[in-house]
């Protein structure tokens, strides 16, 4: 069987067994060359899987995506092409949590005052309560915020106006286009106009904030953490500058996360196409990180100093793939 990976996924020579041939390609769309060689496909969210894609890989039986999202990905199409996909949810949900409570911890001390004058404490909007935003509002709460939880695919009681009404808002939600659920622009013009909030974290998919809002609002006084971007990595250098941290889509990226990635798409390639064949238990497989410290605010500052200093595609693939993996709090 011959695994095409995206080079930038780690641990695959560990995990994988002998008789896998593993091929890398350097993100982006592989070369015709080798998806017609592929049986299976290992991607992150910089590779986009279209129809076009998968005619070009008429051998492939299984795609996995080493991330918890998967707008990348025409899952339609996929399906069309008989293709198995595996996304592997849940696997950063602890790094976007830790993301979370640093980018509060970061910039609380500045433009965004936690103690209010009701001495009550300050209340965010988590929007999206999935993995992802699960964790984030547990930080939260761990740092005394009063979290109010939306999601309504889930049948959460909290409503958009007692969102609006939140002090911050925290965003978890994939990037859909259409449906009842439509979450492009979810945050739009209208929506800054009459909230109350005063600091927001994006931390969810590029598309979700409308950005031409977003810096109106933070020019009017409104404090951000921007993760993730329209039209990554070509990222709007005005909202970089605005933004009080801004970071190249990393709010999920620590040792673990990466780790817990590759096992899961390991083992469900492994349950997929070769259940039986395969002696490794990936699944018990652990990573020693006992001598490595948990993040703070200070490396999410440094991040975001950088790419500040140059906000371009080149830096932000370089931070993004390049930097030092930060390690989640116990």
């Amino acid at each position: 069987m011959i695994l095409l990976a995206d080079r930038h996924i780690p641990w695959l020579e560990e995990l994988l067994p002998a008789g896998v041939e593993r091929i890398r390609f350097d993100g982006g769309r592989p070369p015709d060359e080798l998806l017609a060689r592929a049986d299976a496909l290992l991607v992150r969210t910089v590779t986009r899987v279209d129809a076009s894609l998968l005619r070009a890989a008429p051998k492939l039986r299984w795609l996995g995506t080493a991330t918890a999202g998967f707008d990348h990905i025409d899952t339609q199409a996929v399906t069309d092409a008989g293709v198995h996909l595996f996304v592997a949810a849940g696997c950063n949900a602890s790094a976007v949590g830790d993301y979370v409570g640093g980018s509060w911890l970061a910039v609380s001390g500045l433009s965004f005052v936690v103690h209010k004058e009701d001495a009550s404490p300050p209340t965010i909007a988590v929007v999206g309560c999935g993995h992802t935003g699960t964790a984030a509002a547990a930080r939260l709460e761990q740092l005394g915020v009063e979290v109010v939880a939306y999601d309504p695919p889930l049948g959460l009681p909290a409503t958009w106006d007692q969102v609006l009404a939140c002090d911050a808002v925290s965003v978890h939600v994939p990037l859909t286009l259409d449906g009842p659920h439509k979450t492009r622009h979810l945050m739009s013009a209208a929506d800054f106009k009459r909230a109350r909030w005063r600091f927001l974290i994006q931390a969810s998919r590029g598309g979700v904030v409308d950005e031409s809002a977003l810096k109106s609002w933070i020019r009017s006084g409104g404090t951000a953490v921007v993760d993730v971007w329209e039209n990554e990595p070509d990222i709007d250098p005005d909202l970089c500058a605005l933004a009080a941290l801004a970071t190249p889509h990393i709010a999920g990226y620590s040792v673990q996360a990466k780790f817990r990635a590759t096992r899961m798409c390991v083992d469900a390639l492994r349950r997929t196409l070769d259940a039986g064949r395969w002696t490794p238990d990936v699944g018990r497989r652990t990573l020693d990180v006992a001598d490595r410290q948990p993040p703070t605010a200070a490396v999410l500052r440094d991040l975001s100093d950088a790419l500040k200093a140059s906000p371009t595609a080149e830096t932000f693939n370089s931070l993004r793939n390049e930097s030092p993996l930060r390690v989640e709090a116990e």
